[in-house]
Order: C-alpha cells, then sequence, then structure tokens
C-alpha cells in the first residue's frame, strides 16, 4: 500500500527507497494542460471541442479555464493582408511654421511686375452740328487705344501685404494595408485520464 509523505508517495512502506521524493508530476484527475506534441501523451486525451480549436491564448491575473465569446478565430483573423478603413472629416487652422510671421508682405509692385493691361475712357466731344466743349453732343475720341495722349497716373506706390492663415478641410475615406500572418506554434490541449 502506498502512502503520501511529505516528500512525496511512498509505494512500499517496507522499502523506503520504493517511492517518489517529488509532486511535481502529480496532478489530480481531470487536469488539463498544454502539449507541444502531435497527439496526447500516455495517460491523458486530447481535447477536440470546438471551443478550444484555433483559439488564442490569454493570461490573466483572475479566475482562468474560460473561453471567451468572440466570434474572430485566429487562422481568419492573424493570417494573411488586411485592409483597413480609415475616414478623415477635418477642419483645421492653418497654423504658420515657427519663424514664418501670419503676414507677409510689405511689398510695393514695380512698374515691370504689373501685369499687361489697358486704361480706356472717351475725350469729346470733338465734333458735330451741336458738339461745344461743355455739350455732350458729337463724336468722341477713345484714349489709351489711339495716340491721342496718355492717362494721368493716380497716386500709387503703397505696399500691400499677403496674410497666412486659414483653414484647410481633409474629408475622406483613405484604405490601409496591415500584414497579420504572424508566426506561431501549434499545441494541443488535454485531460488528465
Amino acid at each position: 500500500m502506498a502512502r503520501l509523505t511529505a516528500n512525496g508517495i511512498q509505494f512500499d512502506i517496507a522499502d523506503a527507497s520504493n517511492s517518489i521524493n517529488s509532486y511535481y508530476w502529480m496532478y489530480p484527475a481531470n487536469t488539463q494542460k498544454l502539449f507541444w506534441e502531435p497527439s496526447a501523451p500516455t495517460g491523458w486525451t486530447q481535447i477536440t471541442d470546438a471551443s478550444v480549436n484555433n483559439k488564442m491564448l490569454r493570461v490573466v491575473t483572475g479566475t482562468g479555464g474560460g473561453v471567451s465569446s468572440g466570434i474572430l478565430n485566429f487562422t481568419s483573423t492573424l493570417s494573411s493582408v488586411k485592409d483597413i478603413d480609415i475616414t478623415v472629416n477635418e477642419t483645421r487652422t492653418i497654423v504658420p511654421p515657427a519663424g514664418v510671421p501670419k503676414v507677409i508682405g510689405d511689398h510695393t509692385l514695380t512698374v515691370s511686375q504689373l501685369p499687361e493691361h489697358q486704361h480706356v475712357h472717351t475725350l469729346g466731344p470733338t465734333g458735330g452740328s451741336n458738339a461745344t466743349p461743355f455739350s455732350n453732343a458729337g463724336a468722341r475720341i477713345i484714349d489709351g487705344s489711339t495716340n491721342t495722349g496718355g492717362v494721368i497716373e493716380g497716386a500709387g506706390g503703397g505696399p500691400h501685404d499677403h496674410p497666412f492663415g486659414g483653414t484647410v478641410k481633409i474629408q475622406g475615406t483613405y484604405t490601409a494595408q496591415v500584414n497579420l500572418a504572424v508566426q506561431y506554434v501549434d499545441v494541443i490541449m488535454c485531460k488528465l485520464d
């Protein structure tokens, strides 16, 4: 008859050497363990229930032995390249970089920087039966398109600014890809007979 001792199990009471001085390999019946083996070791039975097939392991500090209620299995989730859709709907204020003033300007255009243009106006009247210097009757000459004279320049030469600022709106849906094909090791879950 065997007996349990402080060091392990003694199988023959008359022979103290016929004993196992360790508890490390002793498990209660129905104990469940993971094995990195192709099949269950002797004395163990592999658990083939669907609730533990193709699942990930999670370490917890509370009660273990449970199965989550998630809907995605390991292979379909972490085996290939996945598309990730990102929706953006943002309005942001444009802020000048450090060292750049919020108003860029104080520049006066020179004549050579002005775009090509015309100043057209009418002079007259210059003829006709009722033409006088103070009447609106008679023909008129268009100044600026004929060699009849020039246009007197007005006051100018002042600087102008270009404010640096405003808002920008970014809106749309963008797709990125991430490769989730991780490497893994297959283990089996077994229960002690």
